[in-house]
């Protein structure tokens, strides 16, 4: 069983492979808007990574890890995780290999059906992209499922080790495309990163045991993927949700103007922080771990991320133009990749921080075994958002407001995911008192901040002046929400100071 103690140092090992990773995927988009820009070329790229993750969702993100890390638990205790780990990952790549030579065989019209508003040329290219990282594919379901059984054991290095490597091979590509390769590099730049680690990890867990081929027999791999298939039925509709929302997504946000896409993701890069640093580390812990208080656990969650994510969500509202320029603008990415990209930023924050806390609450849904009625929370937020993004395009819509709404669609999703999840814990009472503390501090950032934009005409000092703003509604977050907190840090450095006085 995991232990408290454990669960922390699992947490501890998600979140900083996660701060890296983020580092490493900061500094991606950066080059890549020095470089790219929001031309076709960054459309095209950002595309085709949807291409070739869409058609093998079902064994990506929330479904493998629900799945396997609870049969992992099982097949440790009666001592066969290394065998069950080597069937599930022999079997699923198996199954992924044929849908890869689809992928490539159908490129031309997956991608009419992804983005119907690229012109030719740049249909052509994403075409390209897709055949060549398609290859990525097969490794990519295998990282996710050694990854799985890594978590299962209470360690993090291929979770963490993922993203960092497939940002490091982009970054590499950039390079090279910076001075002079051609821009279809950023695609075997993409395949070689995915299939490098793939192999490295295969080989490190056999070497340490955790990882057994010896006697493996088709008849194991079928029996294993059977009870995997048969567990994943709760899950089975929400990859096709997932699926529809993305797609939906893409085709309208592609009829907008070309960089559309390019700037979306940029923003996304900024606003998923708050996912990849706090929801999917904090919620795979959770899963792995023994839930000892699920009400009081629940609601420490609750006041500890409203406390954060809600004014850092008006801090990003308020002041998405300057934090764009100054991350992004430079090289090819101008004036109108400011504007994109600031405009879905604002429309993303809106639901921020709803999305945050509702991608940990769900865990605890999944801890507790309810995850049927985590899927239909899941499936009905995507619902909404689909809804909301065909009935704007009902309208015409220009690039600038219309990029704003599909970010508010996200933040209607986000919005619906929270609801459907304290309505199943029942927590809606203990939220609202939350939130409405948390409110506090979040106006103080909006009301202050507009007062600072007004007043301040330079870009940076504007900024170093709305973050000590940021900073203080940090601590007012703190003296509302969570007062035992400050009053540990607050005896914890009276300590220190006592000490070292009496050290002199």
């Amino acid at each position: 069983m995991t232990t408290p103690h454990s669960m922390g140092r699992l947490i501890l090992r998600l979140m900083t492979g996660a701060l890296f990773s983020k580092g490493l995927g900061l500094a991606r988009e950066i080059l890549m808007a020095l470089i790219v820009g929001t031309a076709l070329a960054a459309d095209s790229f950002r595309t085709a990574i949807t291409a070739v993750l869409l058609p093998i969702s079902f064994f990506q993100a929330e479904t493998v890890p629900a799945v396997l890390i609870p049969m992992q638990k099982e097949a440790m205790a009666q001592g066969r995780a290394a065998i069950t780990l080597a069937a599930m990952t022999s079997g699923l790549v198996i199954v992924t290999v044929p849908i890869m030579l689809l992928t490539q065989l159908g490129a031309p019209l997956l991608v009419d059906l992804l983005v119907g508003g690229f012109s030719e040329e740049g249909r052509r290219l994403t075409v390209d992209f897709v055949r060549i990282m398609a290859l990525a594919m097969p490794a990519s379901v295998m990282l996710n499922c050694l990854s799985a059984g890594e978590i299962a054991l209470g360690r993090a290095r291929i979770s963490n080790a993922r993203s960092a490597i497939q940002n490091l091979g982009i970054l590499l590509g950039l390079g090279c495309i910076a001075f002079g390769a051609p821009v279809i590099l950023l695609a075997t730049a993409f395949a070689l990163s995915f299939n490098g680690l793939a192999l490295f990890s295969l080989r490190a867990l056999q070497r340490e045991g955790a990882l057994d081929f010896t006697g493996l027999t088709p008849a194991i791999i079928l029996k294993t993927i059977k009870i995997f298939f048969r567990r994943l039925g709760p899950f089975l509709a929400l990859p096709l949700g997932e699926q529809a929302n993305i797609w939906l997504e893409r085709l309208f946000t592609s009829r907008l103007q070309a960089g559309a896409i390019a700037s979306l993701d940029y923003a996304r890069t900024l606003t998923e922080s708050f996912l990849l640093l706090v929801s999917q580390p904090v919620g795979l812990a959770v899963l792995s771990g023994a839930s000892h208080s699920q009400e009081g656990q629940a609601r420490m969650i609750m006041r500890a991320v409203l406390a954060f994510a809600l004014p850092a969500c008006a801090f990003l509202f308020v002041f998405s133009a300057d934090i764009v320029t100054l991350v992004f603008r430079r090289g090819a990415f101008g004036e109108t990749g400011v504007m994109l990209t600031s405009a879905a930023l604002r429309g993303i924050s809106v639901g921020l921080w709803a999305s945050t806390l509702g991608w940990i609450m769900l865990r605890l849904l999944n801890s507790a075994g309810r995850n049927g009625r985590a899927v239909v929370i899941l499936l009905l937020s995507y619902g909404a958002n689909m809804g909301f993004n065909i009935l704007i395009a009902m309208f015409p819509q220009t690039a600038f407001p219309g990029i704003t709404l599909i970010g508010l669609g996200e933040s209607l999703r986000s919005l619906v995911l929270l609801a459907g999840v304290l309505i199943a814990l029942r927590q809606g009472k203990a939220f609202i008192g939350a939130f409405l503390l948390a409110l506090v501090p979040a106006v103080f950032v909006v009301v202050g901040g507009d007062i600072l934009e007004e007043t301040i005409p330079f870009l940076l000092p504007r900024l170093f002046a709305c973050g000590s703003l940021l900073l203080a509604g940090w601590l007012l977050s703190v003296m509302l929400l969570l007062p035992g907190l400050l009053t540990t840090l607050c005896r914890r450095l009276s300590a220190c100071f006592s000490s070292g006085g009496d050290a002199r």
